[in-house]
């Protein structure tokens, strides 16, 4: 660049070799460069310095700065895909861990029974399965009485739905405000022939034979939980320390109190419910009382809300008697529910489930927002089973411990 800028300098001073007028004082063509300075053919070094205007200055030299590296093993990578593939693995089998959890809960309430005969000297394949023989002979003994009618009056509810309908609307066209509502209603969600939607009849046929396969799934798996649970636990148990293992040993017992006295009361509180609603409703003259009477008893077992929805369906099959059977039922069965809660469930229930009202309102909420109906019957057990859990994993644990303690 030096010898560039002397070309150019020579070329406007008129040098002789050029034949040019020329000037009498040199014109820098690129004042950057310093033209006393040395010549060298490195660029930069023949750039005069200025003043930086861009960036920001670094007052730490190379020398004195820290460099922080960032190293991440073979072993947190492989955890990490791990961890991602277990929540997938979860996301795709859900249901099975569902049904698993259910045999479990229902191992727990057929503990007690099982080492009742055991202490009274039978083995314990024989106990799991004469315990199981009964929960089958029961099981068949309700479809043979239960349900050939309860069939039947479902097919007579189908076949005779649009004459209910009709009674209704004859009913309910004495009050105008409330006809002009029902027709509002009938316009936008009824379909105009007063047929039920037979596709979704299907749809709810389907989905009760799959929750029966699954039921017999639960039953024999529960069996199995029975009969190997305690070789399977200790298997597990290897795998955890001491203090684990001895908290874990207080704790099953506490759950089987919980979980068995919770379905064994409410097993009482659903059968009290669906005789006193068949009684009422074959008393009060209502269409298929044996129908209502069981989903009351299966809607019982819901917390808070299941009597309230039971009650729905009945009053609008006892409206199509008249008001005065309607009134009747709804008195009948908000009387019962006052009864239940406030009598019963305290007798049956005793000190099994000590849980506030708030507690099972939040957990009904959650379990139906997480797992649905299903989440919603079994709300009641774990949000009693959690405040004992609390409990034993607050108490202090032995520094010394036994094998009997673990």
């Amino acid at each position: 660049m030096r010898r560039v800028n002397e070309w150019f300098r020579q070329q406007l001073s008129g040098d002789k070799d050029s034949g040019s007028g020329g000037r009498e004082d040199d014109v820098d063509i690129f004042p950057a460069v310093d033209p006393e300075g040395p010549v060298n053919d490195d660029p930069e070094e023949d750039l005069a310095p200025v003043k930086p205007i861009f960036g920001h200055a670094d007052p730490v030299p190379d020398e004195d700065k820290v460099v922080t590296r960032i190293e991440i093993s073979f072993r947190t990578i492989f955890k990490v895909v791990g961890t991602i593939f277990g929540i997938w693995l979860i996301l795709q089998i859900h249901e099975i861990l569902l049904l698993t959890f259910l045999a479990f809960l229902l191992a727990l309430a057929l503990v007690p029974p099982v080492r009742y005969l055991q202490n009274r000297g039978v083995p314990r394949p024989l106990a799991v399965g004469v315990t199981f023989l009964v929960i089958i002979g029961l099981i068949v003994g309700y479809f043979l009485i239960i349900v050939p009618p309860l069939v039947s009056q479902g097919q007579s509810l189908i076949d005779n739905f649009p004459e209910y309908v009709s009674r209704f609307e004859r009913l309910i066209s004495r009050y105008p405000s409330l006809n002009e509502r029902y027709q509002d209603v009938k316009e936008n969600g009824l379909p105009a022939d007063t047929q039920l939607p037979w596709q979704n009849v299907i749809a709810v046929g389907s989905g009760i034979i799959s929750t029966v396969v699954n039921f017999f799934f639960v039953l024999v798996l529960t069996f199995y939980l029975l009969l190997e649970g305690e070789r399977s636990y200790r298997f597990l148990a290897r795998y955890c320390t001491p203090r684990l293992r001895y908290r874990m040993k207080r704790a099953f017992p506490e759950l089987t109190r919980v979980v068995s006295g919770y379905l064994i009361g409410q097993g009482i509180n659903s059968s009290l419910f669906g005789i006193f609603c068949f009684v009422t409703l074959t008393v009060a003259g209502v269409p298929e009382p044996l129908l209502l009477a069981v989903l009351a008893a299966l809607l019982d077992a819901v917390p808070i809300v299941g009597v309230p929805i039971a009650t729905i369906p009945a009053l609008l099959l006892a409206l199509t008697v008249g008001w005065p059977t309607a009134l009747g039922v709804l008195i009948a069965y908000t009387a019962y529910q006052q009864f239940e809660n406030y009598v019963l469930v305290p007798r049956v229930f005793g000190n099994t489930l000590q849980v506030t009202a708030l507690s099972i309102l939040l957990g009904v909420l959650i379990g139906g927002q997480l797992l649905g109906v299903i989440g919603i019957i079994l709300s009641l057990p774990l949000t009693a089973a959690i405040p004992v859990l609390e409990r034993i994993w607050r108490e202090e644990v032995p520094e010394k411990l036994t094998m009997d303690m673990i």
